[in-house]
């Protein structure tokens, strides 16, 4: 498979869960998916199994399923999931050390998909209370999440009516709770604003070419990172959003997936390490690039049982 069928197949996955869903909040607010193995998926692959099909949360490959005791139902189909694997190689023209990233295509299925055993159904429902317990403990109260971000811009309240943030000034300025229709547009808007200041130099170093111009690509793709970190943060703040321009907005998104499909591999697990960071929770989403990228061979034992 051509990394560019890859980065369409996720595209229109999670395009299509936006669609169902309604909103990148909520994709987010389902709980966590996690393998067979323990691991939590995050960044894209989170927004991939984000689907609310099934009502397990735990995933595993073919082969982790068949050695927890299970068996994928016949006819069953995977879902596709990314890795990526960095390894470090010599350049041959200038002798240095060059990253290069390998994406690992892994095929994995719903455990409601499977048949298990006694002993594998007593691991998926470990596991699920695991899942369970996060969503309790991952509630954050909307206030303390922006009192919380340690080192984090300077932020004005002002009667504007224009929310943004300065890079070379590394402020952010927002008009102030009284001016939104609800405290939950309000928290959203500082936290676009929030998820921005951590491409800051001292923080992500996310702006890899100074200032961004609207409507340019490094502006847009950094819009989307903001977008789905706000989403993240109001979700775990539990706040209820007003959707009302849902259709247009998300048919908005969907034509600039569609035309640009690496921007979402891109920006999700950016926008996750932003809210880590605000959060002041020890990231272990990779830095991954779209330069430097091979396929790897998918470890994977089938794609449909």
């Amino acid at each position: 498979m051509k990394i560019a069928e890859i980065y369409a197949a996720i595209t229109e996955k999670i395009i299509a869960n936006l669609e169902t869903s309604g909103s990148w909040k909520k994709m987010w607010n389902v709980p966590s998916p996690v393998s067979l193995n323990g691991r939590y998926y995050r960044g894209v692959n989170r927004l991939v199994l984000s689907t609310v099909t099934y009502k397990s949360r735990v995933y595993g490959t073919f082969q982790q399923i068949r050695s927890n005791g299970g068996m994928v139902r016949k006819g069953e189909k995977a879902t596709t999931v990314v890795f990526w694997k960095k390894t470090t190689e010599k350049d041959e023209i200038t002798g240095k050390q060059v990253n290069k990233f390998l994406l690992r295509l892994y095929y994995v299925f719903n455990t409601d998909q499977a048949d298990f055993d006694q002993q594998g159904n007593e691991k998926i429902a470990s596991l699920q209370k695991t899942v369970d317990d996060k969503v309790f403990n991952d509630t954050v109260e909307a206030q303390s999440i922006v009192d919380g971000y340690q080192n984090g811009p300077t932020i004005s309240y002002t009667s504007n009516d224009k929310a943004c943030y300065q890079p070379f000034a590394d402020h952010i300025s927002v008009p102030d709770i009284k001016y939104f229709v609800s405290p939950a547009e309000f928290y959203n808007t500082i936290y676009h604003e929030m998820g921005h200041s951590t491409g800051h130099s001292k923080r992500l170093n996310r702006f890899e070419s100074g200032e961004n111009h609207f409507g340019d690509e490094p502006y847009s793709k950094e819009e989307l990172v903001a977008e789905l970190c706000a989403s993240y943060l109001t979700s775990i703040a539990h706040l209820e959003l007003d959707y009302r321009n849902a259709a247009a907005y998300i048919r908005s998104w969907s034509e600039k997936l569609r035309d640009n499909k690496q921007w979402i591999v891109w920006a999700a697990s950016r926008a996750e390490k932003a809210a880590d960071l605000i959060l002041g929770i020890k990231s272990s989403v990779p830095s991954e690039s779209t330069e430097n990228v091979e396929i790897e061979a998918p470890v994977l034992d089938s794609v449909e049982a």
